[in-house]
């Protein structure tokens, strides 16, 4: 572990402490490999050193709320007011756009008993405050301990499943415009067939990083996360992390998900009367072809740009338009590092130059949502990776027309039953998006799509139900997926986004589903009693039902489990 400490004298050295804290974030990641900041990737550092010296008085509250959807879900009709539009894409929130004069804690613990009036130390920990907290006018500081006990049993396979994780969290404020927050997590887990498929292909947990093995059947994993958040003004807000990202309102994104692991990044966000403006720049990692157990080839880095604008239109509706490029730092012939042309922040720029002759991978996209009432919304997205007008009217299924939609409601205590939130989802993605002529620059990180779990070629329908009732919660996931997989490993039918386009089976003729006709049935239970509502702290019982057939494969899991989990964090083995 490394230690650190770092003395803040108000908000008079923020210029040294980006400056230390980001490489640190780096080095905290036990799972990846990275120098420190050099001349060659100072770029990176370069726009949020300038403002932070040029920094203004400070006006807004920087708390960042976790990517959680559960917590999301609870938090549906203040995201979804007809009466106070927020935007509401853009993933972590800060904790001004939510506040109604509370704090932090009184949020995190929306709809959930929260009692912290017990006179015992060890109930009030237990049940309603951090393990650690300082606070006073000027500064917030708490910390949390996150154990993950479990265990269970694949019935199907007959195999024991078992989880044992140590975390730990540390969050802080200074004044109302400085915060930060980090994480660490010890993992050893042994994981249902069909997870540790995936793991002992790439030698990586979805989501959680890089594996040692711990026994055979048994894997070793720990990673961490940091984030500091300043806002100079009202107007100007600034990230800079090692963690995930999210953007849209639904349960997946076409554009941007946190299914993926960590990545370094610098965010900057914008508020400007009824715009709300986004700018991320981000190190991604394309780990190369596993040798043999436990080795492998040289780990290739690439930068990504991701930026954002959404415009409030009324009330109600709210739509925002999308790009992003990915590039290769490295290759055998040049070394480019931080490309600079990217620190430009203007939206649509870049698919220009890529029109005129860039090598990079350039996407766009449209999300959308229209609010129906207190609560309840509609929402979308558009993505185009490709596409060819003239192709695109002819209908003729050549493989470059590359679009995903998506398409959603979800509703917060319908015909006013308090604590039920439902949502449905659709979702689809066409052959071969995400993909690139070079699969370094493919829209992957850590061998996992930036997007969806599946990849792309495939349908994709879900449905969520939760309830809560004091302390007691139910959540009830129901998904059904058809796509199309490769018949070999050499064949390349649109799914795999690690596959380079130029290997693609066909022309024309290409269609959603294309390959070995594959379906998937994925459904989760879970009960749950809150200890905390704070760290979501929970004794909590899960039944997971998971059935991939086609011509070429069967498999069924009915995986049980049982244990007391803590944190606030999206994992996602629905796939």
């Amino acid at each position: 572990m490394i230690l650190t400490r770092v003395v803040v004298d108000r908000f008079n050295c923020f210029f040294p402490i980006v400056c230390y804290i980001v490489p640190l974030i780096k080095q905290l990641n036990v799972n990846m490999t990275m120098p420190a900041i050099s001349p060659k990737n100072v770029g990176f550092c370069l726009p949020l050193c300038a403002l932070l010296v040029l920094a203004a008085p400070l006006f807004a509250q920087t708390e960042l709320l976790p990517v959680d959807h559960s917590l999301q879900n609870r938090l549906t009709k203040r995201l979804y007011s007809t009466t106070r539009p927020m935007h509401t894409a853009i993933q972590p929130f800060e904790f001004r756009d939510l506040s109604d004069g509370n704090n932090v804690d009184s949020l995190l613990a929306t709809g959930r008993v929260w009692d912290t009036s017990g006179t015992n130390w060890l109930t009030r920990k237990l049940f309603g405050e951090h393990l650690a907290q300082i606070q006073t006018d000027d500064y917030r500081l708490t910390a949390d301990f996150y154990p993950d006990f479990k265990f269970g049993k694949d019935l199907a396979e007959k195999r024991s499943t078992n989880l044992n994780t140590r975390a730990v969290a540390i969050a802080g404020s200074v004044g109302s415009s400085f915060s930060f927050s980090t994480e660490f997590y010890e993992n050893q887990e042994k994981f249902p067939g069909y997870i540790d498929n995936v793991i002992q292909r790439d030698y990586v947990v979805p989501g959680q990083g890089f594996i040692k093995y711990y026994d055979p059947n048994t894997f070793d994993f720990s990673y961490a996360s940091a984030v500091i958040s300043y806002r100079p003004s009202r107007y100007l807000g600034i990230q800079a992390g090692h963690g995930k990202n999210f953007l849209g309102d639904g349960y997946r994104s076409l554009l941007l998900s946190d299914v993926a692991f960590n990545y370094p990044y610098l965010k900057l966000t914008a508020d400007i009367w009824k715009i709300k403006y986004m700018c991320m720049w981000a190190e991604l990692q394309h780990i190369s072809d596993i040798i043999e157990r436990g080795d492998i080839l040289p780990w290739e880095k690439k930068g990504g740009v991701f930026q954002y604008l959404d415009l409030q239109v009324t009330d109600r509706l709210s739509v925002g338009v999308f790009e992003s490029i990915i590039w290769r730092q490295e290759d055998s012939v040049t070394n480019r590092g931080f490309d600079l042309n990217y620190l430009n922040p203007i939206i649509f720029l870049h698919p220009v130059g890529y029109s005129l002759g860039s090598p990079d991978n350039a996407l766009v996209g449209m999300n959308w949502h229209y609010t129906l009432s207190d609560g309840s919304a509609l929402y979308g997205q558009f993505m185009l990776d490709e596409f060819v007008i003239g192709e695109l009217v002819k209908n003729s299924g050549w493989w470059g027309n590359k679009y995903g939609m998506q398409l959603g409601v979800k509703t917060a205590e319908p015909l006013n039953l308090r604590g039920l939130y439902l949502q449905g989802e659709l979702n689809v993605i066409s052959p071969y998006s995400y993909q690139a002529i070079d699969p370094v620059k493919n829209h992957a990180h850590y061998r996992q799509s930036l997007e969806h779990p599946l990849g792309a070629n495939f349908y994709e329908w879900l449905a969520i139900g939760e309830y809560a009732k004091g302390r007691v919660e139910f959540r009830l996931q129901c998904d059904y997926a058809l796509y199309g997989a490769d018949s070999t490993m050499q064949s390349n039918v649109g799914k795999d986004v690690y596959m380079s386009y130029t290997t693609r089976t066909k022309e024309y003729g290409n269609f959603i589903g294309q390959g070995i006709h594959t379906q998937l049935v994925y459904a989760q239970f879970q009960a749950a009693y809150v200890l905390n509502p704070l760290n979501n702290l929970r004794v909590e019982a899960s039944c997971v039902y998971r059935q991939l057939s086609s011509k070429q494969e069967y498999s069924r899991t009915l995986w049980v489990e049982f244990g007391i989990r803590g944190s606030l964090r999206n994992i996602y083995y629905d796939f």
